[in-house]
């Protein structure tokens, strides 16, 4: 089958020629396995249609050993909400409709086609218009248990009404009456809105995350992460990072980082060096110990750690990735994800066409920190699988393409560029990850008395000191052995403004 599909996908490739932003060159060989929450989350399977002689049908296999759980082969957007400014730019916002068909039946079928309907809702309600309609201009011969791929011309959101709710509506058909019509249609939406990002879908009125499942298992660190860019983001600041959390331990008291990266590409070479990812924004939640069951949600607020200003200002055309870490602990992690619209598709076809970035992904999975850093390791970032043969190794049907249920909330204008460049204080953390003690290294362009504080990831002031010394080299180093794993932020203030610097502790 994997040859197959494979084959498939070339077949595909030609409507895939999208200008590229961020070439994507992760390793997906370097997979790791996940387990799903051993809680039951999702409901009773539902029942599949009988075939008949024309059975028409859009690939659904099963994946999990849950009947209910199914994977559909279709191509969905690589986003389930983005913000209306990026439907301004074209090309910044598209779908290319696609489906696998498969022949259910006992007999040929002839005519195969793929009709896409794309209609515009209102928000929060209203009546819907029709933005496109069309079949595929190729008609497909399929013989009985076989599988064959096509995809229509491609919608862009700029062309689209703006913010709203976005229906697709995929319905396969033939020749011939189909004995069973309800595998034949997939129904999914995405939004265009005000001031949301993700990659699953959401609800944006009330930002309501859609989460049909938690994976992750184990108790040591892991983050998961999503990739972005903006190719309008002038104005827009980050605030906030919503997502949902399991354990099979229940998750009263369970520790975790929201975490905004930025890329910069310093040796320009289209690889993800540790070195070459900057924390730019950080937020913490601790469950509160009241809270019982094994689910709860996060909304998790992100302090600006690259400039004095509240909220960091996003850069247009930079590749960011937003995460959920968690340091390790004595419970079981896992993270929510929506397994709904499979990116498995989307990424092979584009990956085929050489034209694969890394904002097409769903998500990512980092199992291993820098030793550097303290960050993740990025060389180790990757999709998971699940292993459904127990064979103990990744086949290409065991990859998960699901997005994660993650979100961020962005914000308005900020009112200054960057004043920290201004401040002429430089503050370099040694060693970084720390484990006993951290010396905060401070450089002055002009001499100052300074205040010197330490932070914790969600803003509470751990030790603080004003030095007099009308200098310009201080050292300051902080007993850490006790201290939690984490990030941790030194704040550096001088009378000509102030710097924050990360850094990590670990156990």
């Amino acid at each position: 089958m994997k040859k197959i599909l494979l084959l498939l996908v070339l077949c595909l490739v030609n409507n895939f020629l999208f200008s590229q932003s961020f070439p994507a060159t992760l390793n997906l060989k370097k997979l790791h396995k996940e387990e799903m929450l051993s809680v039951p989350f999702i409901g009773s399977p539902e029942e599949s249609p009988a075939p008949g002689d024309y059975d028409n049908s859009i690939y659904s296999p099963q994946y999990t050993t849950t009947p209910s759980i199914k994977e559909t082969y279709v191509i969905n957007a690589n986003f389930g909400a983005i913000p209306k400014g990026e439907v301004q730019i074209e090309g910044s916002a598209v779908l290319t409709p696609g489906v696998f068909m498969k022949n259910l039946g006992a007999k040929t079928l002839t005519g195969a086609k793929l009709q896409c309907v794309i209609s515009h809702f209102p928000l929060p309600s209203g009546a819907s218009t029709k933005m496109y309609d069309m079949l595929s201009a190729e008609r497909l011969e399929i013989e009985p248990d076989s599988i064959r791929g096509v995809v229509n011309e491609t919608f862009d959101f700029k062309n689209g009404k703006g913010v709203g709710r976005y229906q697709y509506v995929y319905t396969v058909s033939q020749d011939s009456v189909d004995n069973a019509r309800t595998d034949n249609s997939y129904t999914a939406n995405t939004y265009v809105t005000n001031n949301l990002y993700s990659k699953g879908r959401i609800n944006p009125t009330n930002k309501q995350l859609q989460i049909t499942q938690y994976w992750g298992g184990g108790t040591d660190y892991r983050e998961v992460m999503f990739p972005f860019s903006f190719s309008n983001g002038n104005g827009l600041t980050i605030d906030t990072l919503f997502t949902g959390i399991a354990s099979n331990d229940g998750v009263a008291d369970i520790y975790c980082e929201g975490r905004i990266y930025k890329w910069t590409d310093l040796n320009s070479n289209q690889d993800i060096d540790n070195d070459e990812m900057e924390l730019v924004a950080l937020g913490s939640s601790t469950v509160p110990s009241s809270t019982a069951g094994n689910f709860t949600n996060l909304r998790i607020g992100l302090e600006n750690i690259a400039s004095s200003d509240p909220r960091y200002k996003v850069e247009t055309g930079v590749l960011y990735f937003a995460s959920l870490m968690y340091p390790g602990g004595g419970k079981t992690f896992f993270s929510a994800y929506d397994m709904v619209p499979s990116h498995r598709m989307l990424i092979n076809v584009k990956e085929a066409a050489m034209n694969l970035q890394y904002e097409d992904y769903p998500y990512l999975s980092v199992r291993a920190q820098d030793g550097a850093t303290g960050g993740p390791d990025m060389t180790a970032a990757s999709l998971f699988y699940v292993d459904l043969d127990m064979s103990g190794e990744a086949s290409d049907n065991e990859i998960f393409f699901f997005p994660t249920a993650m979100a961020i909330e962005l914000g308005g204008v900020v009112a200054t560029e960057n004043p920290n460049k201004e401040a002429g204080i430089n503050v370099v953390v040694n060693p970084s990850p720390a484990k006993d003690i951290a010396t905060a290294v401070v450089k002055l362009e002009k001499p100052s008395d300074i205040k010197i504080e330490l932070f914790n990831s969600a803003g509470v002031l751990i030790e603080g000191q004003e030095i007099k010394g009308n200098s310009t080299n201080y050292n300051k180093t902080f007993q850490v052995n006790g201290y939690s794993a984490g990030t941790y932020i030194v704040k550096v203030s001088t009378k000509e403004g102030f710097v924050k610097k990360p850094f990590f502790i670990i156990k």
